[in-house]
């Protein structure tokens, strides 16, 4: 089995595009918002949401504001990386999206009816033309993979990725998780009121749902150690939970279950785990779900765990990548991040997200993706050899 390192990243999210900003940001439990108008039945009220700051020029041309993040952050991560020219074109390309195209899709739409000739139907370009066009774009000639599995899409794209590279069949890959803001999924939440109208709060007894975010980050996976002291992957895990159509079972056994599997696949125990990244969404049932399944994996060793959400807002396909970043990078720079928002325990999970961030420099860290529909993700990175 070969070894799979992060040999370079980067990340565009509500917080900004420079990694030093970012993290320190984090550190400080900065957290930005910004409101945005219900335009629908002539409501007048506004809901949170974590924006790409700038972006004026999303409103001239959003396709290519859209492909200028995209392009601009993958970039940096192959700069981060090192990889040459050649290293670049044998690489291979995940994608993960949960709205892939939809932003230019809505665009298009829109412009339609207000020509008048708005139409019933439209056909897809198909769910490979984003990573194909990234592919072109930096000369990768591997293979491209897209995948869209609600919030697990772009940890998928990891867990995959760090397979392939594992078992010999494939030398590295660029791993992309993005979601730009669009309607379908902003309004969808708002309709069934799982939208949070005032902070993100996840595992809190006053939670009330997710804030939505949008970002995209890059990761280069490679066989080979990029800088001194970098994070690499250990292994992880993949699994349905097909309890029902949107939700999981609230007893967390198919959590559970992931969690445990990832930790075989890995050749660890709970015991090696020194701190765990919560999928931690805020929303009611989904923290009580994700509890229970910790508790019935870890019982009474349950490590210092967190939520990164209210950082960047849930930004759904592309937090398995963004949040990975975030978390090796806080690492990378002493300490493991707090959660924010959180200040009343919930008598019935008795759920406590660390609060203040923890001094590690060196670490063996879980990150866990429940998403909506029941799909599950859990992968294991260790920076402690």
């Amino acid at each position: 089995m070969e070894k799979v390192f992060i040999r370079g990243s980067a990340v565009t999210c509500s917080l900004g595009h420079d990694m030093d900003d970012i993290i320190a940001r984090v550190k400080r439990k900065e957290c930005m918002t910004t409101s945005l108008p219900i335009r629908i039945a002539s409501l007048d009220y506004t809901r949170p949401y974590y924006r790409i700051p700038g972006g004026e020029e999303r409103n001239k041309d959003l396709e290519g504001y859209f492909y200028d993040v995209l392009h601009n952050t993958v970039s940096r991560a192959i700069d981060d990386s090192g990889l040459s020219a050649e290293e670049i074109r044998q690489s291979a390309l995940f994608f993960g999206s949960t709205s892939i195209d939809m932003p230019m899709f809505e665009t298009t739409y829109r412009r339609d009816g207000e020509n008048g000739t708005k139409r019933l139907s439209y056909e897809s370009p198909g769910y490979g033309k984003i990573a194909a066009i990234v592919a072109e774009r930096f000369n990768v000639s591997g293979p491209c993979y897209t995948f869209t599995t609600a919030c697990t899409s772009s940890a998928n794209c990891l867990l995959y990725a760090s397979s392939m590279i594992r078992t010999g069949q494939i030398e590295r890959a660029i791993v992309i998780g993005y979601d730009l803001f669009n309607e379908v999924g902003f309004y969808g939440f708002e309709s069934m009121k799982l939208i949070e109208p005032f902070a993100y709060k996840p595992f809190d007894k006053n939670r009330i749902g997710i804030i939505m975010g949008e970002g995209c980050g890059a990761v280069v996976l490679d066989g080979k150690r990029g800088v001194d002291h970098g994070f690499r992957f250990l292994g992880g895990s993949n699994a349905c939970d097909t309890f029902n159509v949107t939700t999981h079972n609230i007893e967390g056994d198919d959590i559970a279950f992931v969690i445990g599997d990832a930790l075989k696949n890995s050749g660890l125990t709970i015991h090696d785990i020194d701190a765990v990244k919560a999928h931690a969404t805020g929303s009611p049932a989904n923290d009580i779900t994700e509890f229970n399944g910790m508790r019935k994996a870890f019982g009474d060793s349950l490590p210092p765990f967190t939520g990164i959400k209210p950082f960047i807002g849930h930004t759904v396909g592309a937090c398995g990548v963004i949040e990975l970043i975030i978390i090796t990078e806080c690492v990378n720079r002493g300490f493991f991040p707090a959660t924010p928002g959180f200040e009343q325990v919930d008598e019935e999970i008795n759920a406590r997200p660390i609060t203040e961030a923890l001094d590690m420099s060196r670490g063996t860290v879980m990150l866990n993706y429940f998403g909506f529909g029941g799909n599950c993700t859990s992968y294991i990175i260790t920076n402690k050899e």
